[in-house]
């Protein structure tokens, strides 16, 4: 049975091959739609708009919303004014995220008490909430370490240290493009 199975694919294959126009149809689209989608599908996620409610305007939260600023995939920063533009910037799209900051923000940091920040994603594409949520928490950790580090305090036990093998940068591209040979 493999025998026949075997002849016959080969047998198909030196037919296909045969014919010139049947190889360009067979070789040339998968290899346009190679190159194509290696360029044109992504999971990076750049261009990030983050919407700031900082109740709080000591220098300490001003120095974090600059780690926001300064972020590589954040684009620009609205500042919100009171807790009711929340709503209206997540609502509109004009805020891909929205970062809040309490009033007692630094004075609770200050003395060594967990203070909640909020960040407010937009969910309506959930595969990009939860990459901005993972660029948010590392600027939180980020900021946490460093702040701990200055202020004498006891770092957390135990540290995370991720490293991407094969694909440092994490671009995606490097991801999505042999999955693509193989689905082509």
């Amino acid at each position: 049975m493999w025998r026949r199975l075997r002849a016959l694919i080969v047998k198909e294959l030196l037919a296909v091959w045969r014919d010139k126009k049947t190889r360009v149809i067979i070789i040339g689209p998968p290899l346009i739609q190679l190159v194509i989608f290696a360029y044109a599908a992504t999971f990076d996620i750049t261009n990030i708009t983050v919407a700031v409610l900082n109740e709080d305007p000591t220098p300490v939260s001003r120095g974090l919303v600059a780690r926001f600023e300064g972020a590589p995939a954040v684009a620009r920063v609205l500042n919100l004014a009171r807790v009711a533009d929340i709503d209206a910037a997540i609502d509109s799209r004009a805020a891909d995220v929205v970062v809040h900051l309490g009033p007692d923000f630094t004075r609770r940091l200050i003395a060594g008490e967990p203070v909640p920040l909020q960040v407010i994603l937009d969910g309506r594409t959930s595969n990009t909430a939860l990459v901005i949520q993972g660029y948010a928490n590392a600027i939180v950790s980020r900021f946490n370490e460093d702040w701990a580090a200055t202020h004498g305090m006891p770092g957390t036990p135990a540290k995370l240290v991720s490293r991407a093998w094969f694909n440092p940068n994490l671009h995606t591209r490097w991801m999505i493009v042999p999955s693509l040979v193989g689905v082509l």
